[in-house]
């Protein structure tokens, strides 16, 4: 009994006490179960709040450096302890490195902001918007190994894309998300909009095509039937205006919306709970915004217990 409990204790040791990336200026890891970051030599502490989304930086003086909307530092040793990456609420991938250039460029500022942080990476090239990207014709499974395991919970092999993919010139970007029922509300449709950018604002080699910032993202409920409102000509996008009245006129009817959305909401109206969202917080909608429109809905099926988000914006 005293060897194995020395071995545990030996166990705990080391997984408290490890390094889990090094170069020529960084070192980060765990120090007697608490994460750090040296840099140059000088050792920082990272923690983060228990009930809000906010990086703590403390240097060997004690000054503190609160980076909002930003990492709970233990998960993300972890997970790239397991070579993955990890995505910030603005899309920004990182690995370990520009993990710890974020942290450095942070580091002294007392308060900011996540997207500010990432200003370190201004450098970074942003890729030209293409049109919309449809549905992929084989999707990418995101299995235990992926870097970024949270495409779990993409609903990828629903008959509806089958249907959809009838529509050829349909402008209007799709996805469904799982519920995980550990929020409910605004949280709820919120996270199911994040899940589903991640999935449709990258290419099928996991590359970027769209940035986007969530923590500028707002919404409000509107009622179900609103959902499926007529086409005003001269009014804003909504959802069959998306539909049936893209740039370029293709063959879409009344009808085949009826089709599409009774496929996607088989119980009717009266289980949907809908959220219509603000578009300034990406680049997939800034072609939209020149003229023709853009559009982001959330909608919570109670039925169905699933989340479809719906997306457009295109440009002529």
């Amino acid at each position: 009994m005293r060897n194995k409990q020395n071995e545990s204790a030996e166990a705990v040791a080391i997984k408290n006490n490890r390094e889990v990336y090094r170069d020529d200026r960084y070192v980060l890891g765990w120090k007697d179960g608490v994460p750090f970051l040296e840099i140059g030599g000088e050792a920082y502490k990272l923690t983060c709040h228990p009930y809000e989304p906010c990086l703590y930086i403390t240097d060997r003086d004690g000054g503190l450096t609160a980076v909002h909307n930003a990492f709970d530092p233990s998960s993300v040793l972890e997970a790239f302890s397991e070579g993955r990456i990890v995505a910030s609420i603005t899309g920004t991938e990182y690995d370990a490195q520009d993990f710890c250039r974020m942290v450095e460029y942070a580091a002294g500022m007392y308060d900011i902001p996540i997207d500010e942080a990432e200003k370190v990476f201004r450098g970074r090239a942003k890729k030209k918007n293409p049109a919309p990207k449809k549905q992929r014709e084989n999707p990418i499974v995101h299995d235990g190994n992926s870097p970024r395991p949270e495409f779990g919970r993409i609903i990828e092999n629903d008959p509806f894309y089958d249907l959809i993919a009838a529509y050829p010139d349909c402008m209007i970007d799709y996805c469904l998300v799982k519920n995980e029922h550990t929020e409910s509300g605004f949280s709820a449709h919120w996270n199911a909009l994040l899940w589903a950018c991640r999935q449709l604002f990258v290419d099928e080699e996991d590359e970027t095509i769209w940035h986007f910032d969530l923590g500028k993202a707002d919404a409000k409920p509107i009622d179900a039937q609103a959902l499926f409102a007529p086409v005003d000509p001269n009014g804003k996008l909504n959802y069959r205006k998306a539909f049936l009245c893209p740039p370029y006129p293709n063959h879409c009817t009344n009808a085949d919306f009826d089709r599409v959305n009774a496929a996607l909401f088989p119980s009717g109206t009266d289980v949907l709970e809908v959220f219509e969202w603000t578009t300034d917080w990406s680049e997939y909608f800034d072609e939209g915004r020149e003229w023709w429109g853009t559009l982001c809905l959330t909608v919570y099926d109670k039925a169905l217990d699933r989340f479809i988000v719906i997306l457009a914006s295109a440009t002529d």
